[in-house]
């Protein structure tokens, strides 16, 4: 490998989850840097608003069919 082009890598970056607050040391490329959503408050992993969207779903089909039947 040619020596000089690629990028420091630092074994303990602080990553920080906006959302959450939750603060992470992994590898990076930089030393500091956010993100959005990180896998302690992400929907598809805590599974909360899955459900949620779900009701909502058989909510409107109950009403449909409630007002099928009138």
């Amino acid at each position: 490998m040619k020596p000089g082009i690629h990028p420091e890598l630092f074994k303990d970056a602080k990553t920080t989850c906006q959302t959450c607050g939750t603060v992470y040391l992994i590898p990076a490329t930089i030393k500091e840097q956010s993100v959005e959503v990180c896998r302690n408050c992400h929907p598809v992993y805590t599974g909360k608003a899955q459900k949620e969207a779900r009701g909502g779903r058989v909510e409107r089909f109950r009403k449909r069919m409630a007002a099928g039947k009138q």
